[in-house]
């Protein structure tokens, strides 16, 4: 015959798997009549860079896109990675500087980057007139945004730096600066 306290603690175990076993099937047979009305986010990977759009279901059968902030997190480990979020372009500020001697090239580079909904400075000369390739740089945290404007450009993560001291440019209250060199001034 089992002890009074050994029945409880059968009762206990049992309980607490049922609960997880609901937390890992995500509660089956549980959902909100609006689920399909919510605004969903799409994550997609490109090399080390993702993107996102948010689609948001109207009463019609067409559907509006809108820029959002996108959400990378690195799936290298199986420790908890951490999550980044990044910023969309039209919170962003950009300066592009021509650090090549063709004339134009910032501001070829700067109106793509417009029209591309990032927010513009005056695009200046660099520093430097001789650049071989075109290099992202950021301030503080925003690798991640420069990651993704670099990628934006044709450019890889590998040509994102964080901004020296002195900067290559002055950067105008800009968080991302782009210095175009002769890969991308034609």
């Amino acid at each position: 015959m089992q002890q009074r306290g050994e029945k409880g603690l059968w009762v206990l175990a049992i309980g607490i798997s049922a609960v997880v076993g609901f937390a890992i099937a995500g509660f089956p047979g549980i959902r909100s009549q609006d689920a399909d009305a919510l605004p969903t986010t799409t994550v997609e990977r490109s090399s080390s860079v993702a993107t996102s759009s948010t689609t948001s279901p109207s009463a019609s059968t067409t559907s509006t896109t809108t820029p959002t902030t996108t959400v990378i997190a690195s799936t290298r480990s199986t420790a908890a990675a951490p999550i980044v979020v990044v910023k969309s372009p039209q919170e962003l500020t950009v300066r592009v500087g021509n650090g090549t001697r063709t004339s134009g090239a910032a501001a070829k580079v700067s109106e793509q980057l417009a029209a591309q909904g990032y927010t513009t400075r005056t695009p200046t000369d660099a520093k430097v007139n001789d650049l071989a390739a075109t290099t992202v740089y950021y301030r503080g945290p925003h690798q991640a945004e420069a990651e993704v404007l670099a990628n934006a450009i044709g450019l890889s993560a590998m040509d994102v730096l964080p901004i020296t001291d002195p900067s290559p440019i002055e950067p105008d209250g800009a968080e991302l600066i782009v210095i175009v060199g002769t890969n991308q001034a034609g």
